[in-house]
C-alpha cells in the first residue's frame, strides 16, 4: 500500500498543491466533485478544471513511460 501511495505521489509531482489535493480527495477518499468543492472551499467548476489537469498529467506520464517501455 505504501509503495502504491509513493508511486501516486511521484506521478502527481509537478502539479500544484490544490490540484493534487483535489485529485487525492476524489481518487483516494472517494468524494464527489460537489463534496470536494465544499470541503476545499472552491467552486465545482474549479474542481472540474483541477481534475482535468490532473488526469491529463497522469495520462501524459503513462504515455511517456509506455514509449520508453
Amino acid at each position: 500500500m505504501i509503495d502504491a501511495l509513493m508511486e501516486i505521489d511521484a506521478m502527481l509531482d509537478g502539479l500544484g498543491a490544490k490540484v493534487k489535493r483535489t485529485f487525492l480527495l476524489s481518487q483516494c477518499d472517494g468524494l464527489t466533485y460537489a463534496a470536494i468543492a465544499e470541503t476545499v472551499g472552491i467552486s465545482l467548476r474549479t474542481v472540474n478544471n483541477h481534475m482535468a489537469k490532473a488526469m491529463e498529467h497522469c495520462c501524459r506520464l503513462r504515455l511517456r513511460h509506455a514509449a520508453l517501455g
